[in-house]
């Protein structure tokens, strides 16, 4: 008998079953799929550690060093250490390299090295995980090239510089472990040894070195960097740790999942509240068949297991179908994995953990429901019979009475007044509108604010027109100082500054020393946004980047003291500022001009520049890269894309997914509360038509009821994914050295282009749900 109930519930609550169906799934389809990429990445970076075996230590170092100082050191922390390599890197501009017809890689922000593989770790693979082994005449090119200048197999590039020329075949792509991610400055091509013997003995590219340490099992990492500072080994460039290779590695697809988990737990909301919609309905069609089964003598258990049964059935087959369309929906999250960590996500871990998913789901919805059918226990078989509706309580008055309306017309004043009488009604559709558009929102204003200008600023950089780098030459000092002239003597430049970027020794919270990247230049130029504090300006100051102030590390607040050391001599420093910065693992610092340079450890140097209002800024950025060979010259809003390449292109992608479920949660949730709505409203509808009234005027009265909700839906939801969203942004960032981003907004986007979209939709539905129920047979509903 009950199967024979849920099963008529069934056919007769069609679409109230459909949308709390099709909820579940996507809600179940989400999970699924977020659960799966976190077990797909764990999988990915495990079997590309294994094979790539990356260092846990990286000094990178330009300049003379002697390899067996190295040697002796290694020796000497055997405890720690288990294997040293140095590799030597072979570094060209991008306008050295050449491919298709005539076009070259003048426009990368990245650093270009050619390399051979390494013969005992930090091994560079090919996509099938494999140890790259590269044929005389050919080369491997990364991954971030491939994407960036659609690079195919087979395809050629050439390499020149001075009386050095040579074309090389394109064999495969590399994946990189520790160079893969964009946000990483520098990228390696991997030469057979002969080719890369010829390159290095025509002096073709400039050397750079990376002395890389593999510890044993237990060797402790501070130690190490400890001992190798205090013995004054070659340390002219950054030093990064085997953390921060996998931090850059995972952070694209981790922040992907993170958005599609809060996604999900979204839908579980709102399949929640859709099934109590649909129960408010169910049960106050049934109110006289709960009465008789009362008084007949069936208990409450029995009854609500009735309703309960339906539910449940749901819940496993739309987690069950959930469930599998995750792993085809997974795919459109995981381009991006599959090319830079995995090809092959064939493992058995996702199976099993995809499946907390629909079991966590299911577990969820059935809580919830047996919390809604509470309601039946305050029904007397009595009262259940008599009653035609479930609405009990004391008698109201309410406000804004047909004759005090002297503005709105009679139809629209209505509608708007049903809003008010009944909100405790509407305002489950008030919650829903609030999270469709907090849900289009948030994906939308996170992809703005990455292709943003002023996102420069949480990148250690302020705002400008034009940015020139320029990379490490034998005449990289004399092409700074002659750069720096001609900026001055050009009537384009509206200002300019020049910052020089040097390695220095730093006392950490232990007392020992580390070291850091300490930027020197006048910051009052290009101002960033300080978190606290403000800018150096004079000698004896500095400001430090989030992650480097945070008790992780140095532990220091504005008005401290921190103690810098170059050259032998030590400084202290007062910290004046602290500032946002996610390049290089979020650990820099800035000094004044006056605070001077440490020559012996240039890394290098960087001017932004903003043009006077009217000047083409592409044809500047054209001169300058011409006249200067060495220089990278970009745009701000270039150099960011470039930078944040993967996420934001992974960004894009939810956003045209959110969309596509707001639309569907609109259509579908409105339809299901303009059913119960109306299902209650049916004897009032009745009357009205009976009196004289249209359907097109009832129409109009539920159009304005539920165009108010709507509208005031938008209005906290765009408020809500402007705080609550920032809150999550920055919760989410504050790891990578970025506490406090502030969204940015479009106008046109945010308040006019998804507003009106949603309004088209919604109001679409609200016609075709209203036309299909008020034009139902009056003798019929007047019988009931």
């Amino acid at each position: 008998m009950f199967l024979k109930m849920v099963k008529n519930d069934f056919i007769r609550n069609k679409i109230a079953t459909l949308a709390v169906f099709v909820f579940i799934t996507l809600a179940v389809i989400l999970a699924a799929s977020s659960i799966n990429n976190i077990a797909n990445l764990i999988q990915s970076m495990k079997e590309l550690q294994e094979r790539a075996v990356p260092a846990d230590i990286t000094q990178m170092h330009s300049g003379e060093f002697d390899q067996l100082e190295i040697d002796r050191f290694t020796e000497g922390q055997r405890k720690n250490i288990a294997m040293q390599e140095t590799m030597v890197l072979l570094t060209f501009d991008g306008s050295n390299i050449e491919f298709g017809e005539n076009q070259t890689m003048a426009d990368t922000v990245q650093d270009i090295s050619f390399v051979v593989q390494n013969q005992q770790f930090d091994f560079i693979l090919d996509l099938n995980n494999k140890k790259l082994a590269i044929k005389e005449g050919e080369v491997a090119v990364p991954i971030y090239f491939m994407q960036q200048y659609d690079l195919k197999i087979g395809e050629t590039i050439t390499v020149k510089n001075g009386n050095y020329k040579k074309s090389f075949v394109i064999s495969d792509f590399a994946r990189d472990y520790e160079m893969n991610s964009s946000l990483t400055s520098s990228k390696r091509f991997v030469l057979n040894q002969a080719d890369y013997d010829e390159m290095r003995r025509m002096r073709a590219g400039e050397l750079e070195y990376l002395i890389q340490f593999k510890l044993n099992e237990n060797g402790d990492a501070q130690t190490v960097q400890t001992a190798y500072i205090e013995a004054g080994l070659p340390a002219n460039g950054p030093t990064v740790g085997g953390k921060i290779f996998l931090l850059f590695n995972a952070l694209s697809d981790t922040a992907v999942a993170m958005v599609i988990i809060l996604i999900s737990i979204l839908l579980i909301i709102i399949a929640s509240l859709c099934i109590r919609l649909t129960f408010l309905a169910t049960i106050d069609e049934d109110l006289r068949e709960i009465g008789v089964m009362k008084a007949i003598g069936i208990s409450k258990k029995d009854i609500k297991k009735v309703y309960l049964n339906k539910y449940r059935v749901m819940s496993v087959i739309a987690g069950i179908l959930g469930y599998l369309l995750s792993f085809a929906t997974v795919n459109l999250f995981n381009s991006n994995m599959k090319l830079y960590l995995s090809s092959d996500l064939s493992g058995n871990l996702k199976y099993v953990l995809s499946l907390i998913a629909p079991i966590f789901v299911y577990f969820m919805i059935v809580m919830y429901c047996k919390k809604v059918l509470k309601r039946m226990d305050k029904i007397s078989a009595v009262e259940a019979i008599r009653s035609d509706i479930m609405e009990r309580g004391k008698n109201r008055k309410y406000r804004f009475s047909l004759l005090k309306n002297k503005v709105l017309s009679t139809n629209i004043y209505m509608g708007l007044r049903d809003v008010w009488k009944r909100f405790k009604i509407y305002r489950l559709l008030l919650f829903i509108f609030i999270v469709c558009t907090f849900i289009v929102i948030l994906p939308l204003t996170m992809y703005n604010t990455m292709n943003s200008p002023t996102f420069s600023t949480y990148m250690g950089i302020g705002k400008s027109d034009m940015r020139i780098d320029l990379r490490r030459t034998d005449r990289i000092t004399a092409d700074f100082n002659k750069l720096q002239e001609e900026l001055k003597n050009d009537s384009d430049i509206g200002k300019y500054a020049a910052y020089i970027t040097s390695s220095y020794q730093i006392k950490n919270a232990e007392g020992s020393w580390d070291y850091i990247n300490i930027e020197t230049g006048d910051f009052s130029v290009f101002p960033l946004k300080y978190l606290e504090g403000r800018a150096p300006e004079s000698e004896g100051e500095i400001s430090l980047s989030y992650a480097n102030a945070s008790k992780d590390e140095l532990n220091k607040k504005i008005g401290d003291q921190v103690t810098v050391k170059a050259g032998g001599t030590e400084k202290n420093l007062i910290v004046t500022g602290i500032y946002q910065d996610i390049t290089n693992g979020g650990k820099t610092a800035k000094a004044d001009t006056s605070f001077g340079i440490n020559k012996d450890a240039v890394l290098w140097y960087i001017v932004s520049i903003d043009l006077i209002e009217g000047v083409d800024i592409p044809s500047k950025m054209a001169y300058y890269q011409n006249t200067y060979d060495s220089a990278q010259v970009n745009d701000i809003k270039e150099y960011t894309q470039q930078t944040l390449g993967n996420i934001i292109d992974q960004m894009s992608t939810i956003v045209v997914g959110a969309i596509i479920i707001a639309v569907i949660i609109s259509v579908l949730i409105t339809s299901l509360f303009l059913r119960m709505l109306l299902s209650k409203d049916m004897s009032q509808i009745a009357i009205m038509r009976c009196v004289g009234l249209t359907s097109k005027h009832i129409c109009q009265q539920y159009m304005a009821g539920t165009m108010l909700v709507l509208v005031l839906g938008i209005i906290f939801g765009v408020i809500a994914s402007n705080y609550l969203g920032e809150l999550l942004v920055n919760m989410a960032m504050s790891s990578m050295g970025a506490a406090k981003i502030e969204l940015v907004n479009i106008v046109w986007q945010t308040w006019l282009l998804c507003p009106l979209a949603l309004i088209a939709i919604v109001g679409m539905t609200i016609y075709i749900s209203c036309r299909i129920a008020i034009k139902e047979d009056l003798s019929v509903i007047l019988r009931r």
